[in-house]
């Protein structure tokens, strides 16, 4: 292949990838400004300024483009449950894991948002949302799992459960704080959920894991 050849098609590549992002930046305002029913591709080519045909040369529908608008906010989230979970501290552990889970959702409130919404109406999008909170109720269990167990005790609820009960805490705070819009300090946000998510850890094990003054 001649070098003017690679050249013309690596320019027709970036024209592409310029396009594709011009479309997924108007969904996210259509989504954002009409919710996931409302919302339909024509809002979305008329906010982008192209043709239905240009649009569907890249998505086929909105689902696809709301699915790679899922992509990259679910690599985030799966990068941060996957990211190393230690600190000089069990305390400053949670703090980094509970702050950034929230600094990741104030990024992507329109898209959880959006994803949920979705989720009602979409099997692919539920089983897609409760894998991706799989990762951190998995990461969560395992350390509540070897809390329990060094403190020898055995009469405690399940740690799959009560990690998926504590995941639930932090999601469901975040929604309320960061996309229906309750007034909240950043600091007291994630002081108060490391204060619930220690006395819980400290309560299962009887002793002190996370320091609470």
């Amino acid at each position: 292949m001649s070098e003017s050849r690679l050249v013309e098609e690596e320019a027709a590549r970036s024209r592409g990838e310029r396009t594709a992002e011009r479309l997924r930046e108007a969904a996210r305002q259509a989504f954002a400004e009409l919710g996931w029913r409302a919302t339909r591709v024509e809002d979305i080519v008329q906010r982008a300024g192209v043709s239905h045909g240009t649009f569907y040369t890249y998505y086929d529908n909105k689902a696809a483009i709301l699915s790679a608008l899922v992509e990259d906010s679910e690599a985030a989230f799966a990068a941060l449950a996957a990211a190393p979970w230690e600190a000089d501290d069990v305390r400053g552990a949670l703090e980094r894991v509970i702050g950034g889970f929230l600094e990741r959702y104030r990024a992507d409130a329109m898209v959880m948002r959006t994803w949920l919404q979705a989720a009602r109406d979409e099997r692919g999008f539920t089983r897609l949302y409760v894998d991706s909170r799989a990762l951190f109720v998995d990461r969560v269990a395992d350390h509540v799992a070897a809390a329990v167990a060094a403190s020898g005790r055995e009469a405690v609820p399940h740690p799959q459960t009560l990690a998926s009960s504590l995941v639930a805490m932090v999601e469901h705070f975040a929604y309320c704080w960061l996309v229906l819009g309750e007034d909240h300090d950043a600091d007291e946000a994630v002081g108060s959920l490391v204060l619930v998510w220690g006395a819980t850890l400290n309560a299962l094990t009887g002793f002190e894991v996370v320091k609470l003054s």
